[in-house]
């Protein structure tokens, strides 16, 4: 006798992704809609007289453009993203390099493209490309020498287009990435302790004959927090100065701007995390980083039970961008790490941004859906 659906799975059979993650899905559910109200708070000032901010109104039309397309994703057989995986690298590759020709020059780099009315920048979409390159490969390849040889050629393309925008986050971000797909794949740490060793000698040789003179400066502001308080440092030195006296639960929302960040331009990007701590405090700065962490961990989840080497690869890359790009935002704001234009996933001011990390969450619940059913899943 065929057993009884249990009452509280019915919603699941109501819902047209029965077996993706649902904490996945509400983690970023509240991730965004943080970032919506707090995009709200930071520029609500420059239209007073209007009930939604522009910066808002985009910012809600880019998640629901980029819901569409995460849900679109979800719905896929994550093998089948093996496919496409060549054809998404050398576009994006192309895209990096007509950055360089014809991109929009702000800030002393060329990160974006416009089209039409639109501002694209490509390099958020690299990071999906190169996970899906490096997955394709890695998945069909034991991680001997020569395999890993290779996927660092696979890496070094996108990793020197970006590098040319000038763009360290994203580089940063690029490499880390990488990284994380190497440790899914098995390659020991043997291996990976030599690369890092090798970085570091590299290291200061990068930094004499590579580095622009800004990215210097901001090193410079870094290990000398007094250096330049009206110009160079100013920025950060406003971000300490509203966190610290923001105290459990902040200033309030829509009451953050008007303290130290109201000066700070990037504050509703780069310098999100530090927003949200002047307005909600410690409370609040603490809320998004467990829903941050959950989005990272049920990514890693989805990956282990993966029953491919390809999603496997695929999750746990995602998983690694995702975490190295909150990790370096949240270093920034808390002057752990220099100064570096890297948003802050699903909560900070950018259409591209928050596209490309609802693109790969959609990508990680197809990768969830590729767990064993269960018992009660195999009845339904």
């Amino acid at each position: 006798m065929m057993p009884s659906v249990r009452p509280r799975a019915a919603w699941r059979l109501a819902w047209p992704l029965p077996r993706s993650d649902g904490w996945l899905w509400l983690a970023v559910a509240l991730l965004v809609g943080a970032g919506l109200v707090l995009i709200q708070s930071a520029t609500h000032a420059d239209a007073p007289n209007s009930p939604v901010a522009p910066a808002a109104a985009r910012q809600g039309a880019y998640a629901a453009l980029g819901a569409t397309a995460m849900l679109t994703l979800a719905r896929l057989d994550a093998r089948s993203f093996a496919r496409w995986a060549a054809a998404c690298y050398v576009l994006a590759a192309l895209l990096l390099a007509v950055v360089l020709v014809v991109g929009v020059r702000e800030h002393g780099a060329r990160r974006w493209l416009d089209v039409g009315k639109l501002s694209v920048q490509p390099s958020e979409f690299a990071k999906l490309a190169l996970v899906l390159a490096l997955a394709a490969y890695a998945s069909e390849r034991r991680p001997h020498a020569r395999a890993v040889a290779v996927s660092a050629a696979i890496a070094t393309l996108p990793v020197a287009l970006v590098a040319l925008q000038p763009d360290l986050g994203t580089l940063l971000v690029l490499a880390a990435t990488w990284v994380g797909v190497l440790v899914a794949w098995g390659v020991s740490w043997r291996v990976l302790g030599g690369g890092a060793l090798a970085a570091l000698a590299l290291g200061p040789l990068l930094f004499a004959t590579a580095v622009p003179d800004y990215q210097r400066e901001r090193l410079a502001v870094f290990l000398d927090a007094e250096r330049d308080p009206l110009g160079s440092g100013f920025n950060l030195r406003q971000v300490e100065l509203a966190l610290a006296t923001a105290g459990s639960f902040g200033h309030g929302l829509f009451s953050g701007a008007d303290t130290h960040l109201d000066a700070v331009a990037a504050r509703a990007s780069d310098f999100m995390f530090s927003f949200a701590g002047a307005e909600l405090g410690f409370a609040g700065a603490a809320a998004l980083l467990v829903l941050l962490t959950t989005v990272v961990l049920r990514g890693l989840r989805a990956a282990r039970q993966a029953p491919d080497a390809f999603p496997r690869l695929l999750g746990a890359g995602l998983a690694a961008m995702l975490l190295a790009q909150a990790a370096l935002n949240v270093a920034v704001n808390l002057r752990l790490f220099p100064a570096t234009g890297v948003p802050l996933p699903f909560v900070s001011q950018g259409g591209s941004a928050l596209v490309a990390m609802l693109l790969a969450v959609g990508v990680l619940q197809s990768v969830a859906a590729q767990r064993p059913p269960t018992t009660e899943e195999r009845w339904r």
